[in-house]
């Protein structure tokens, strides 16, 4: 005879809802939760046309961070602030989402600054984002059974440099010292970010899959491409995200196979 258990597990913040059967001695764990990707949005509201869509579809959604210094000149500062406020209301309203900081943003605060740091930004985003960071609104990573979330990548390289032995970790010291994330200056780096070494809110491609442990797979964006694309070397996998919004993707957090590319197009 079997029967539904239901237990909350400690993950980064957030609760991750798993049912087990009992058979006898035997527990078999069951989990099944679709996961909503939306990437760099840099200014969009497309974000909203996503979760119209996907609402009542998925369980979660997980925001990769990079929510302001729109790339194409499209909106004003003022309106990159509102929507970035609307993010953090559908946040509060809707629960089952998880913000992250991208590089975009930590430059606010401190962080290195890109070529589209934007001075009529600087002001309300400090704000905005220290609160958000203090309260834990917006995090770092977060992770979901084999699935690990993140900006750019987590690489256990940067992790054993700082002395972070978990993910949870690297996420209460973001939460005293935001910049512990910023960009790692080396002598003869590279400026892009691709080291081994780097940040999770800087790390390129080619140093992620050579860094990043194996017991997860990462889906990270930050690193622009043309389509959404899933990288597969010695048991090591990368979902790149970042296409500029022309679509987005959803997985499912037990099965490594179930991911679904979305276009918006």
């Amino acid at each position: 005879m079997a029967y539904w258990v239901n237990y909350f597990p400690l993950i980064i913040g957030n609760p991750l809802y798993i049912s087990y059967i009992h058979y006898k001695n035997r527990i078999d764990k069951i989990i099944v939760m679709k996961i909503c990707v939306i990437s760099d949005i840099h200014g969009s509201t497309l974000w909203e046309d996503i979760v119209r869509k996907e609402k009542e579809q998925v369980d979660r959604f997980v925001f990769l961070g990079d929510y302001v210094d729109d790339k194409k000149k499209l909106s004003t500062a003022e309106e990159q602030i509102e929507n970035l406020l609307n993010i953090l209301d559908f946040k509060e309203e809707y629960e089952h989402v998880d913000l992250l900081i991208g590089n975009h943003d930590l430059q606010y605060i401190g962080g290195a600054r890109s070529k589209d740091f934007d001075r009529q930004l600087f002001a309300p985003m400090q704000e905005i984002l220290m609160d958000a960071i203090h309260d834990q609104t917006i995090q770092v990573c977060v992770c979901y059974d084999k699935y690990l979330f993140s900006h750019a990548g987590v690489s256990k390289i940067w992790m054993k440099e700082q002395g972070l032995m978990s993910y949870d970790a690297i996420n209460k010291r973001f939460q005293h010292n935001p910049l512990s994330v910023d960009f790692v200056y080396k002598p003869n780096n590279d400026p892009s970010g691709d080291d081994v070494y780097q940040s999770p809110l800087w790390i390129r491609p080619d140093s992620l899959i050579q860094s990043m442990d194996e017991s997860h797979y990462q889906v990270v964006g930050h690193s622009r491409i043309k389509e959404i694309f899933v990288n597969e070397q010695d048991n090591k996998k990368i979902i790149f995200t970042d296409n500029e919004l022309k679509g987005y993707i959803v997985v499912e957090s037990n099965d490594k196979d179930a991911i679904t590319i979305k276009d918006m197009l």
